[in-house]
């Protein structure tokens, strides 16, 4: 039996927060991006749009003190799953966003800085019900744009991707090669249906719910992930209860989903030529250290000539500093700073590979 309607709707919007499988779907209105703020001094901040996949994506490019006619290094943000603005995830305090603060420091630092609201999000234009591949044609758009910026060397381009955002960036950047590096944070390191189910069980069991229901539940979602791989398209048969969420939405979004289930992101890393860089929360609940371990096992599996991986302890899916003990509700707690040791790590290891 599926939970009770106040649990499923917790462990829904968690599951399929952090997973993107709702795209379109999970948003009843538009999220707003957060209200403009005026950059640090010494960066200045500029509204532009750019061409995605057949419509207008809107963001902020964020440039240090001009050089002397002097061309900088660049990185490109690309956001996690779901309804993700240009500063971060929706809910964020104004100021606070995890992209915001890494466009700040980086700036602070040489980089010219892209971050962008999504497709459907804030400024953005929007298509609903986009396939998968729209999102990385977003993300080479953003990739287009950046280079065509007088500010920026084109040769010095990198591509920062967050949950999610490494899956698009890595496909991006493994037909391009042009990225000169590339940095994966809290980016999964297996297919969306074993992350997923992973998600479900781990909430099914703090909900508390008896094993042998929680193995009915398991044995369908593997039935259904089964059926969407092999091209299923009318799951009536497994009577699936108009409450879950979960499996009636990865249905529904099928052609979404669908890339999320096959494409393997081992695979994916190990067509990178670049440099990449893979930054790991130990604290993080929806993408796992093992994750990040598959990720770099596979690109030395694959030779890859410059492999790094960074676990570091207190550190969330948000990249925030969490230093008591791991939790839903810690978790969800958006006004922990972006982690200082993370910032320190992507900065300097950016500066090595741009130089």
């Amino acid at each position: 039996m599926w939970p009770a309607r106040k649990e499923r709707r917790t462990l829904a919007r968690r599951v399929l927060a952090c997973l993107a499988i709702l795209t379109g779907l999970a948003v009843t209105a538009r999220p707003q991006a957060p209200a403009r703020q005026a950059p640090s001094p010494g960066l200045r901040a500029e509204e532009v749009k750019f061409e995605g996949a057949g419509l207008k994506l809107a963001g902020t490019l964020l440039l240090p003190e001009p050089g002397a006619d002097k061309r900088a290094p660049a990185v490109l943000v690309v956001g996690d799953s779901g309804p993700t603005t240009r500063d971060g995830s929706p809910g964020v305090a104004a100021g606070n966003g995890t992209y915001r603060v890494i466009a700040e420091y980086l700036a602070a630092r040489g980089f010219v800085v892209l971050r962008y609201d999504k497709r459907c999000v804030g400024a953005s234009e929007c298509r609903p019900a986009s396939p998968f591949d729209a999102y990385v044609d977003d993300a080479r758009g953003a990739l287009a744009y950046v280079r065509s910026r007088r500010e920026v060397d084109p040769a010095r381009v990198a591509v920062f991707g967050h949950g999610e955002g490494g899956l698009l960036g890595s496909i991006a950047a493994a037909h391009d090669p042009a990225v000169k590096a590339v940095v994966l944070a809290a980016a999964p390191g297996r297919t969306a249906g074993k992350l997923i189910r992973e998600q479900v069980q781990r909430r099914l069991a703090a909900a508390g719910r008896p094993a042998e229901e929680t193995q009915a539940y398991l044995a369908k979602y593997d039935r259904v992930i089964a059926g969407l791989t092999s091209g299923k398209a009318d799951f009536t048969d497994e009577k699936i209860d108009p409450g879950d969420a979960v499996l009636t939405n990865l249905i529904k979004q099928r052609d979404f989903t669908i890339p999320l289930l096959v494409n393997d992101p081992l695979q994916i890393v190990t067509a990178v030529e670049a440099p990449v860089l893979v930054l790991q929360g130990e604290k993080d609940l929806e993408v796992g250290v093992r994750d990040a371990q598959y990720l770099g096992e596979a690109l030395k599996r694959a030779h890859h000539a410059d492999p790094t991986v960074h676990l570091l302890p207190d550190v969330d899916h948000l990249l925030k500093t969490d230093t008591g003990p791991t939790s839903v509700r810690a978790d969800e707690d958006a006004t922990r700073p972006v982690d200082p040791m993370l910032l320190k790590l992507l900065s300097e290891w950016l500066q090595t590979k741009l130089r």
